[in-house]
C-alpha cells in the first residue's frame, strides 16, 4: 500500500491533537509526508492566527516522529480539504458532527466528508498511544470484500484481524409481512448464517498464497445479524478492536439523506477509529461481473 501522502484535518480542539498524532505515527510506519490544513466548523474561531499554530505544530510533529511535516498556509473549506486529499492521499480526521441549517439535508461535516472523499478516510476517535493491534473489518461479501480486507491488513499490519459480517434482519420484515411463522423466520436466520459463514470461510481460504495469509497475524471471522452499522459497531465494541474498516459505495443524494450509508452510520456509532474506504477503487476479481 502507498499513499502519496497524509491530510490531517486540525481545528485544535481537544480531539484534533488526536488526529495529528495519529497522522503522525502512519506517516512514519507508511514513509510518506504529512500535510496539516487547518479546518473549523465554526469560522468565528477565538485563534489569532492558526495558521502560525498550524506551523508550530507541524515543527513539534516533524521533530518528535522524525517525519516530513507542512502545514498549508491557509485556512480551508469542507470542499476545499477533499480536493486537496484528492485520490492519492489519506485523509485523517476528527469525528466533526455539525450540521449546517444552510445544508442540513447533507447531513453532519463527517456525512458529507465521507460522501464527497475519493480517498480513504480514517476518522479518530481515541488518543493514540499504540499502532493499530486489533482490526475489525467490516465485509459485505461483495467481489471487493478480499480486496478490502488486503487493504486493512496493509494499512495496520494487526496482530489480529477478524472479519464481520452483519446480516440485515429486513428479510425478517419481509417473512413477517407475509404472515410466516416465527418457526420459519427463526429457520430463515439460521440458514442465512450458515450461509453467510460459508461464505467467510470461503473467502478467508481464497486469502491462501496472498501477502496476508505470510503475515503473523490471527485472523478469524464472524456473524451477527441485525442492522449492519449498529450491529458492527456493537461488536466493535465487545471486541475491543482499535480500528474498524469499512468500505464505502456510491449512493445518490436521496438515499444518502434517507438513511446515510453503512460507513456514515459506523463512523458515527463507533467508540474505535474507523478507516473508510472507497469500494470503487479496489481492485475487483477478473472472474467476477457484479463489481459495479
Amino acid at each position: 500500500m502507498h499513499f502519496d501522502f497524509i491530510l490531517a484535518v486540525s481545528d485544535f480542539s481537544a480531539n484534533s491533537s488526536h488526529v495529528l498524532e495519529r497522522a503522525a505515527l502512519l506517516a512514519r510506519k507508511h514513509q510518506t509526508a504529512l500535510r496539516l490544513i487547518h479546518f473549523t466548523e465554526h469560522p468565528t474561531s477565538f485563534l489569532v492566527d492558526p495558521i502560525a499554530r498550524l506551523a508550530q505544530r507541524a515543527r513539534q510533529l516533524a521533530r518528535r516522529h522524525e517525519i516530513a511535516v507542512h502545514a498549508l498556509e491557509r485556512s480551508a473549506s469542507l470542499k476545499e480539504v477533499l480536493a486537496e486529499a484528492g485520490a492519492t492521499g489519506l485523509l485523517v480526521m476528527g469525528p466533526l458532527s455539525n450540521r449546517s441549517w444552510k445544508r442540513f439535508f447533507h447531513g453532519t461535516t463527517l456525512d458529507q466528508a465521507v460522501h464527497g472523499s475519493v480517498c480513504p478516510i480514517l476518522v479518530v476517535r481515541q488518543p493514540p498511544g499504540n499502532p493499530y493491534a486489533r482490526v475489525l473489518v467490516a465485509v459485505d461479501l461483495s467481489p471487493r470484500s478480499g480486496a478490502l480486507i488486503d487493504f486493512a491488513s496493509r494499512f495496520a499490519a494487526p496482530t489480529v484481524l477478524k472479519l464481520f459480517h452483519a446480516i440485515d434482519t429486513i428479510d425478517d420484515a419481509r417473512l413477517r409481512s407475509v404472515r410466516a411463522t416465527s418457526e420459519a423466520i427463526q429457520a430463515h436466520r439460521v440458514g442465512s448464517r450458515l450461509q453467510a459463514r460459508d461464505r467467510l470461510a470461503q473467502l478467508v481460504g481464497h486469502l491462501d498464497g496472498t501477502p496476508i495469509a505470510s503475515m503473523s497475524q490471527s485472523l478469524t471471522f464472524d456473524v451477527g445479524n441485525g442492522e449492519p452499522a449498529q450491529t458492527t459497531a456493537k461488536h466493535l465494541q465487545a471486541t475491543r478492536a482499535e480500528l474498524v474498516v469499512v468500505g464505502k459505495r456510491r449512493s445518490s443524494s436521496l438515499a444518502r439523506f434517507l438513511a446515510g450509508s453503512v460507513a456514515q452510520r459506523l463512523a458515527r456509532w463507533a467508540e474505535s477509529d474507523v478507516l473508510i474506504a472507497p469500494l470503487d477503487r479496489m481492485p475487483c476479481p477478473v472472474a467476477s461481473e457484479h463489481c459495479s
